[in-house]
């Protein structure tokens, strides 16, 4: 059995008089590409932040590698790389000058190190650029080298994709499968394109209001998809009251990007298009598709049209 690198047990924490995480239990193992979802607010942020040492629980424990107390977590967190929300960078300073400073602070010696990272991040063109004059994506890719320059063994990632045009996303992609593939490094990251996530987690955590509601390998998110008509229209709320009401349908949702899916043996397609058109609504595209991540987690929350 692989062992842990994280746990949270009874995880707890509140601002003010609203909980940001409740009674979280949480296990990381050794070789995941852990992928954090759920809404804005839903407690991911302040989970990462717990995990680095930013924020203090209101109750509950951590574990790192297996150390638990307050000077062994201290020095388990050097064995763990963090991006958290914005990389911090020198906009003066060029990429190897921004991890020349790190190199210090961290107390790395390889001189060599620093063209490693580069490489990893695929930005040794950079050149003396300074960060100013970065894209986004090139910015989180600094980031990413950072966290990277003291070789950890556990990467924190929030939002890493976020802002990022498609080619970026792609490239970090293939950054961080190789990283867990080559160097066996342990990721924890939440994203907000759920697509992207499915492609490259090996197992997935659903928070919703600071509670873990379920943990799920994707071999097992794969064993339980269900076949689903999808149909995009300009008018899903008006598509999917239709529906509803026409065709008798008591499963029937829609999706963050506006599209209505229905259980494939619950309607035919000719039989959808058919009552949507007698209706009056456009119908933009409608096909046969296996449900995302997205799909999997507004079942699990009770979202979507009842």
């Amino acid at each position: 059995m692989k062992p842990s690198v994280f746990e949270a047990r009874g995880l707890t924490k509140t601002y003010r008089s609203s909980f940001a995480l409740q009674s979280l239990d949480m296990t990381i193992k050794q070789g995941d590409i852990y992928g954090l979802i759920g809404e804005n607010g839903a407690g991911k942020s302040t989970l990462m932040k717990i995990i680095g040492g930013l924020v203090h629980p209101a109750g509950g424990e951590i574990s790192l590698f297996g150390q638990r107390g307050k000077h062994e977590l201290v020095r388990a967190r050097r064995r763990v790389g963090f991006l958290i929300e914005t990389p911090s960078l020198y906009p003066h300073m060029n990429a190897g000058e921004n991890l020349t400073f790190y190199c210090r602070i961290f107390g790395i010696q390889e001189k060599a190190r620093i063209g490693e990272v580069l490489q990893s991040v695929a930005l040794t063109d950079a050149g003396s650029k300074p960060a100013s004059q970065y894209s986004l994506g090139m910015r989180q890719r600094l980031g990413l080298a950072i966290a990277l320059l003291h070789h950890p063994e556990f990467l924190v990632l929030d939002e890493p994709v976020n802002g990022l045009d498609p080619v970026g996303i792609v490239e970090l992609r293939e950054i961080l499968v190789r990283l867990a593939r080559e160097e066996g490094v342990t990721i924890l990251l939440s994203s907000h394109i759920l697509g992207e996530l499915q492609q490259l987690a090996t197992k997935y955590g659903f928070i919703h209001k600071g509670k873990l509601i379920q943990e799920v390998s994707a071999s097992e998110l794969l064993e339980s998809a269900q076949t689903m008509i999808s149909v995009a229209t300009r008018f899903p709320a008006a598509a999917a009251e239709v529906l509803k009401q026409e065709l008798q349908l008591d499963k029937i949702s829609i999706t963050g990007s506006g599209t209505v899916e229905i259980p494939r043996e619950q309607a035919d397609l000719e039989q959808l298009m058919s009552v949507l058109l007698r209706q009056g609504i456009p119908v933009d595209g409608i096909q046969l598709s296996v449900p995302n991540l997205e799909h999997y987690y507004l079942k699990l929350i009770g979202g979507g049209v009842q």
